[in-house]
C-alpha cells in the first residue's frame, strides 16, 4: 500500500473550531470513531500521543458466508483501555458466541469475571489469571445446573465441591475436571459417606504421552445419617 493512500477513516466527534471532522489518520488526543481496512470499528478516545485510553469499543469485522463481500462482525469488546490495551472493566463477545464480562490487565482476562460458554450454557464466575481461571471460583453447567465449585489452578479445579443438584454434595480434590482420591458425598437425604475415587488404568495407555482426564471410580464406605439438629 502507498504511504499516501487511507491507512483508516477517521472520523472525531469532537471537533474543534475551524478543524474538519475526518481524516485518514488518528492526528490527535479527542474522541473519534476509526474504521480501518478490514471495516473493523474502534470508537472512544485517544490521548496525546494518540493510544486508546478510557472507555472505548471496538468491533472487528470479517467476510461472511455468503457469495457476496459483504462483511459481518466478528467479535467486539466494550469496556475500558489503558495504553492502548484492555485494561479495566470490560465486556468480550468472541467471534464462537462466548462472552467474557470482567476484568482485564494488557489484553488478557486477569481478576474477577464471568465468562459464558454459548455452546452448553455453562459459566464460570471467579478469578482469572493470564486468561486462566485461578483462585476461588464456581463453575455451573448449564446442561444439568450441577456445579463445581472452590480452588483453580491453572484453569482446572483442584480442592473444593461437586455439587449435584436435588441429589448430593461431593467434597474433595479435583484432576482435570474429575474427582480423585479420598473425599465425601453429603445426600440430601440426610446420609453421608466417605470413600476414594481411584484412578483405574487402561493398559492401552502405558507408554503414551498423551495426557487424559483420569478414569475413575468410587470405592466409599458404609453409609452414616447424619443427625439432625
Amino acid at each position: 500500500m502507498a504511504d499516501d493512500e487511507p491507512q483508516c477513516q477517521v472520523v472525531y466527534s469532537d471537533v474543534l473550531d475551524g478543524e474538519q471532522a475526518e481524516f485518514n489518520w488518528v492526528k490527535r488526543a479527542g474522541k473519534a470513531k476509526v474504521t480501518y481496512v478490514d471495516q473493523s470499528t474502534f470508537e472512544g478516545t485517544f490521548d496525546g500521543e494518540r493510544i486508546k485510553q478510557g472507555d472505548g469499543t471496538y468491533v472487528w469485522m470479517a467476510p461472511g458466508d455468503g457469495d457476496d463481500d459483504a462483511v459481518v462482525e466478528r467479535a467486539r469488546y466494550e469496556g475500558l483501555y489503558d495504553n492502548g490495551s484492555r485494561n479495566g472493566l470490560g465486556k468480550m463477545t468472541y467471534p464462537n458466541g462466548d462472552i467474557y464480562h470482567g476484568e482485564w490487565v494488557d489484553g488478557k482476562m486477569h481478576g474477577e469475571g464471568s465468562y459464558t460458554y454459548k455452546k452448553t450454557g455453562d459459566v464460570y464466575s471467579g478469578t482469572w489469571v493470564q486468561n486462566k481461571k485461578q483462585g476461588k471460583g464456581d463453575y455451573s453447567f448449564g446442561k444439568d445446573k450441577s456445579m463445581l465449585r472452590g480452588e483453580w489452578e491453572n484453569g482446572e479445579l483442584v480442592d473444593g465441591s461437586w455439587e449435584l443438584q436435588n441429589f448430593a454434595n461431593y467434597y474433595g480434590k479435583f484432576k482435570m475436571g474429575r474427582p480423585l482420591g479420598v473425599g465425601k458425598f453429603e445426600f440430601k437425604n440426610g446420609y453421608t459417606q466417605d470413600g476414594e475415587f481411584v484412578e483405574i488404568k487402561n493398559p492401552d495407555d502405558e507408554g503414551s504421552d498423551e495426557v487424559k482426564a483420569p478414569n475413575v471410580a468410587w470405592k466409599g464406605n458404609p453409609m452414616t445419617l447424619t443427625a439432625k439438629k
